[in-house]
């Protein structure tokens, strides 16, 4: 496969999903092009080129999976976890990135000095990052005999956290609620499943004793600070403000 192609005036449309993406990358192949634009529906109507829509056939998206496997785990998973990325245009770098790939092997991971190959590292450590953050700062809280958490990630970091809560929690139920992309990872009897919602999620509130241990835990964390030494801004460098909503001890 080549990696040099035209670029087009064109922009792929397709439905948002990962099997969707994996067509727009075999139509890419097919037409012997590059696209200006790659866009899911939610930026689909927000491109100044002519559109084309890439329908998701599953034989398409097998035989470019099949691929990405043969390149090794590094690149898959530089697609696969770039691909939760909310950034406007991952979509396209990604594209580009797959289309290296093919050309140059799986060294084209390490080209850093590539831009497409750079953007597309650049993606996968925004979600790392961010997935990383969640792990430490995620807060459960007792709901209707289960333990939930609320989180309002920027990027789709739920299928990140499904391994690590997994293990961690083996014996528990427990569901985490992205309110931002309204997706939950729920964990019941020992099976994780990745649910995808139509509406906001409405959780019941916190038991009586789920409170009474906020508010000692509250307490404890106040009681901890050496007040004469509170520093705002290295709080935030620590634990970014945006992570403070779903945070017991921050509201």
């Amino acid at each position: 496969m080549s990696y040099e192609a035209h670029v087009t005036d064109t922009a792929y449309c397709y439905d948002g999903s990962f099997a969707g993406f994996l067509c727009c990358v075999f139509e890419s192949y097919a037409r012997k092009e590059i696209p200006a634009e790659v866009c899911p529906p939610e930026e689909g109507q927000l491109n100044f080129f002519g559109t084309r829509q890439i329908f998701t056939d599953e034989q398409h998206a097998r035989r470019v999976a099949a691929g990405l496997d043969r390149l090794g785990r590094e690149v898959k998973d530089r697609v696969t976890t770039g691909f939760l990325c909310t950034d406007p245009g991952k979509d396209l770098t990604l594209l580009r990135f797959v289309r290296l790939c093919f050309a140059q092997g799986p060294r084209a991971a390490q080209m850093l000095g590539d831009p497409d190959a750079a953007a597309a590292f650049a993606l996968e450590r925004a979600v790392d990052n961010e997935a990383c953050r969640l792990i430490e700062f995620i807060r459960f809280e007792e709901r209707d005999g289960m333990l939930g958490a609320v989180i309002h990630p920027k990027h789709q970091v739920l299928p990140l956290l499904r391994g690590h809560f997994c293990s961690r929690f083996p014996e528990e139920n427990f569901m985490i609620y992205d309110a931002v992309h309204q997706a939950v990872l729920l964990y019941q009897e020992h099976k994780a499943q990745l649910l995808e919602l139509a509406a906001p999620l409405e959780l019941p509130p916190p038991s009586a004793r789920e409170q009474e241990f906020q508010a000692l835990w509250k307490q404890f964390y106040d009681t901890l600070e050496i007040k004469a030494r509170h520093n705002e801004k290295g709080r935030m460098t620590h634990c970014p403000k945006r992570f403070w909503q779903d945070m017991v001890e921050m509201r």
